[in-house]
């Protein structure tokens, strides 16, 4: 399925709310799956959900996150079929941070190289950078197949690299409000979620469903 990728400002703000909610959702996930697995709510952040400890079956929390974010992009791949939501698919597909994790990996962080350490007591950052890069190729490939537009190659690299000026964002934003580590207790939280965390959340899904309302009027007007 061919699908023609706009790029007006409005498009954009679209994609990058749909990117940081994909981002928090990520976190959401980890963190309710910390509550069932943990004995009760840790604490959450814009980039960090730490949970208390001990904690039991703490491989499938660990797994948890990854499986969530890889499972995004795998569904908008297989989603690109549709003609009806084949342009949610392709955003969704970067939207979803899949294809960046190997950068977090390589620098010595992330869930995939607990779980490799543990699985196939491999250390090598390099080795299991290689293999997460691998696991998000697949709807990276498909997504630039799926490419209407003439300059497919510029809007590919843009998709590729968009989503990276919103992570640095969040990485600062989270390090100055709670902390170098990100790991520091929220003050004023809701379930252990910080409450700027909660009500930033909300004002980016109402301005995703605002801004997506009118995306799909004008689109049905033209």
């Amino acid at each position: 399925m061919k699908v023609r990728i706009p790029y007006h400002p409005v498009h954009i703000a679209i994609f990058l709310l749909l990117a940081f909610l994909c981002y928090q959702a990520h976190q959401f996930v980890r963190h309710f799956v910390g509550a069932a697995l943990c004995g009760g709510f840790g604490s959450m952040t814009f980039t960090v959900a730490e949970t208390r400890q001990p904690c039991s079956l703490a491989t499938v929390l660990t797994l948890s996150g990854p499986l969530f974010t890889f499972g995004l992009a795998w569904f908008g791949m297989l989603l690109l079929r549709s003609p009806k939501f084949a342009l949610f698919a392709y955003a969704l597909i970067f939207a979803s941070f899949a294809h960046l994790r190997w950068i977090q990996t390589l620098s010595g962080r992330g869930d995939e190289l607990i779980l490799a350490g543990q699985w196939f007591a491999v250390s090598s950052w390099l080795s299991v950078a290689v293999v997460v890069l691998l696991i998000g190729v697949p709807p990276v490939f498909f997504a630039f197949r799926a490419i209407a537009n003439r300059r497919r190659v510029l809007i590919f690299i843009c998709s590729l690299l968009l989503p990276l000026p919103l992570l640095v964002v969040m990485l600062v934003g989270d390090r100055f409000l709670f902390g170098s580590s990100g790991s520091a207790s929220p003050r004023a939280s809701f379930l252990g979620v910080s409450l700027i965390v909660l009500i930033t959340d909300l004002v980016a899904s109402t301005l995703l469903v605002m801004l997506g309302m009118l995306f799909l009027r004008r689109r049905a007007e033209a």
